[in-house]
């Protein structure tokens, strides 16, 4: 699998977590996806750095 599917499927996964915890909270959603894009983007970084690691 290549680095930017993985990087940008965990980036798409975490936003919609976050968005969904905001809409149920009732809270503003955009701060809560914002800060969800960029978790999920340092998983999916370390997720295809540890795949690289294991392939070489």
């Amino acid at each position: 699998m290549k680095e930017k599917t993985i990087v940008s499927a965990s980036t798409l996964f975490v936003s919609l977590l976050t968005y969904w915890y905001a809409r149920s909270a009732g809270k503003d959603a955009v701060p809560y996806v914002m800060f969800g894009g960029f978790i999920g983007s340092i998983i999916g970084e370390s997720i295809a750095e540890s795949l690289n690691k294991q392939e070489s």
